[in-house]
């Protein structure tokens, strides 16, 4: 029984991170244009283009309909749906939202300790002269710290919705790269955002969270579509 509940699990997994896959690289030809509105998701082709089983690619696919960019339509199967700067100040708008009631009521929830110790980090990399591998770094201690703010709102819900959209912002972000500007201005915002949680003060944390995902959006869509 033990045996069999072992290999289950691992086949889980490992389905788990093939589907997870899938979503990133379908997300990623999306987004650079290479799959265009209207274009035909079919199961069994992708799964021979990936050389995987079609079931985490029917997965995926549902994953990619649960996050507004593929549609699974009658006779059809899954499209794609049209992708441009309108519908990626969709997801920023719908992240501010999220994120910033996140930041209201992980308010006084999170251990102080905690934020002191990312706070530190955080200002160690805003001082840092680029010596390291400082991108890389604050890559990490960005998604650990939206993370912990998710984690820490008191809503597993509203973590949930945050940790669907998490993988579309990250899709983006391996697209644009890293803009040293934009990561040295997401810091001062993180800073700042930290600052209001030491203070308990819930509304200068969710103002200030706020302005940090709009900032973030307009720096994406100026990156993403400067030609247009």
């Amino acid at each position: 029984m033990n045996a069999i509940g072992t290999e289950q699990q691992l086949v889980s997994l490992s389905r788990g991170a093939l589907r997870h896959d899938v979503v990133n690289r379908l997300l990623k030809a999306i987004f650079q244009g290479e799959l265009t509105a209207g274009t035909r998701l079919v199961v069994q082709g992708l799964a021979d283009r990936f050389g995987i089983s079609s079931t985490p690619v029917r997965e995926a696919l549902v994953e990619l309909e649960a996050v507004g960019v593929a549609q699974f339509t009658h006779n059809r199967g899954a499209i794609v749906k049209p992708f441009g700067p309108q519908q990626l100040r969709d997801i920023f708008h719908l992240r501010r939202i999220l994120e910033t009631e996140a930041a209201r009521c992980a308010c006084g929830r999170l251990q102080r300790e905690t934020l002191v110790t990312l706070r530190f980090q955080m200002q160690e990399l805003a001082d840092d002269d680029g010596s390291r591998q400082w991108s890389e770094e604050e890559m990490g201690s960005d998604r650990r710290f939206h993370e912990l703010i998710a984690a820490g709102c008191g809503n597993a819900r509203l973590a949930d919705e945050i940790s669907r959209y998490d993988t579309l912002v990250q899709a983006v972000r391996e697209i644009v790269g890293n803009r040293r500007q934009v990561q040295e201005q997401a810091l001062d915002e993180h800073l700042a955002i930290i600052d209001a949680l030491l203070a308990d003060d819930a509304e200068s944390a969710a103002m200030q969270m706020a302005r940090h995902i709009a900032s973030t959006g307009t720096a994406v869509e100026m990156v993403m579509f400067a030609a247009g």
